[in-house]
């Protein structure tokens, strides 16, 4: 057979075609090299399909949106029921339990010396919430003492008391009375006539549970105004609370677990009541409903055009319609977290991806 002369530019189109078919092959591969990182994706937004009329759920662009969400919550805020929680040890549990209250509609929170904060001096020393707010506040001392019978806070007593994000959140829809012992908070609520339910996990407290078929409770009348106490994590509430209340109550638990998280208990608790006295719900004053509107107005309005236009509404009385449903829109539902903690995160999600060889992509969350 006669010698083939292959030209040197054949074979080189020879060899860029044999390598961008490999290329688009592996491009096209249903599964991504393990060599190859997968690229977050955020995840798809759900659906913002709604059951039931679509007026009454908080849905995008709607007129006054966040004014009818601030007018559905005070439709269901209570003063009837308040929460105590005495002296708190650990920072995150006492803001979920903060977090956990608002959520469910409590408008008025009873700390019992909350968890201490480091020196400004010595941060080898700790020192209470009273010093704390007497040393940051003392420039403003007449301004913070009437933000907090209002329920605002400064960032001054928000630093004082070390809380994180969500409760920061939460304190700014909720009026929080701060006592150094549990005397005087003691005190204070039987002069104001709440009976006192604390927590206990002795075998001598009262089984809290739903009304009976004949809508009757197993531990008596249920009081016209209650403050409901939650202790440490450790020992629970302390003797002189448990002396000082008129009633000791417990969750029934059916594990080997004999207790639980302070902040989930707190949860069940709060939500059991609601669920023995379902007329708790709503059970606020004219005065103080006019007072938080007020202040939530306020405090909604993101510019000064905003400012003015929720102030001639609050003045005229004509108040936007409550939401018949609170959930938000799937446009809405976007979670969040800290940079670093998305960058974490995705850095354990990109090695498990790595070890099955599989594209994770679909399932990240950024």
């Amino acid at each position: 057979m006669p010698k083939n002369n292959i030209s040197p530019m054949v074979v080189v189109l020879a060899a860029v075609a044999a390598i961008a078919s490999f290329t688009l092959g592996r491009l096209t591969s249903d599964k991504t090299p393990s060599s190859k990182k997968p690229r977050p994706v955020k995840r798809a937004p759900r659906s913002a399909t709604v059951s039931g009329s679509d007026g009454d759920f908080d849905l995008p662009g709607k007129n006054l949106r966040v004014l009818r969400k601030a007018e559905t919550v005070l439709q269901k805020r209570t003063t009837r029921l308040v929460c105590v929680i005495e002296k708190c040890t650990d920072v995150h549990n006492y803001s979920a339990v903060l977090r956990t209250a608002e959520a469910l509609g409590i408008q008025n929170i009873y700390l019992i010396a909350p968890p201490l904060k480091p020196s400004e001096d010595d941060d080898t020393k700790f020192e209470p919430f009273d010093s704390v707010v007497a040393k940051r506040g003392a420039k403003n001392q007449q301004t913070n003492q009437n933000q907090r019978k209002k329920g605002v806070w400064t960032e001054d007593i928000k630093k004082g008391l070390r809380h994180n994000g969500y409760a920061r959140t939460a304190c700014k829809w909720i009026n929080v009375h701060n006592f150094s012992s549990t005397s005087s908070c003691l005190k204070s609520l039987k002069d104001d006539g709440f009976e006192i339910w604390v927590t206990d996990l002795g075998q001598g407290a009262e089984c809290l549970r739903p009304p009976d078929c004949e809508g009757k409770l197993s531990i008596g009348e249920f009081p016209e105004k209650l403050a409901i106490v939650f202790g440490t994590e450790s020992s629970g509430c302390t003797q002189e609370m448990l002396n000082g209340g008129d009633k000791r109550v417990y969750l029934p638990l059916s594990g080997f677990a004999d207790s639980l998280n302070l902040s989930v208990a707190a949860a069940m608790v709060i939500q059991m009541l609601f669920f023995m006295e379902p007329t708790l719900e709503g059970e606020i004053s004219q005065a103080e409903k006019d007072e938080l509107r007020a202040l939530w107005y306020k405090s909604l309005a993101r510019n000064e055009k905003e400012d003015n236009k929720y102030m001639d509404i609050l003045a005229s009385g004509d108040f936007p319609k409550p939401f018949g449903d609170m959930r938000r829109a799937g446009e809405h539902r976007e979670g969040w977290a800290q940079k670093k903690v998305v960058k974490k995160n995705q850095a354990r999600y990109e090695m498990l991806a790595e070890e099955l060889g599989e594209d994770t992509n679909k399932d990240l969350v950024k």
